[in-house]
């Protein structure tokens, strides 16, 4: 079974389409397969889809872009391509 600590508010779930809230993966989850719950854990941090007892399940998570350091990208640097003339 999922617990509700693994789910974010920022992370977006949708059952055939359409949006659902937290308690409602939390009680489709119970129904689940071992193999789709550990599926499911996977697409909250890369986001995806699969099909659980004929529902289509959609993760999409809020993207992010980190360095090595798990910090946040600063961006490309932009610089006169002149300058060092």
């Amino acid at each position: 079974m999922i617990s509700s600590r693994a789910i974010r508010k920022t992370t977006t779930i949708k059952f055939d389409n359409k949006i659902v809230d937290k308690q409602t993966v939390l009680e489709a989850s119970k129904t689940w397969e071992p193999k789709h719950e550990a599926l499911f854990m996977k697409l909250l941090k890369q986001g995806g889809k699969f099909t659980a007892n004929g529902v289509i399940v959609e993760v999409i998570p809020v993207e992010q872009v980190l360095t090595s350091r798990g910090e946040k990208d600063g961006g490309i640097i932009t610089s006169d391509p002149l300058a060092r003339f």
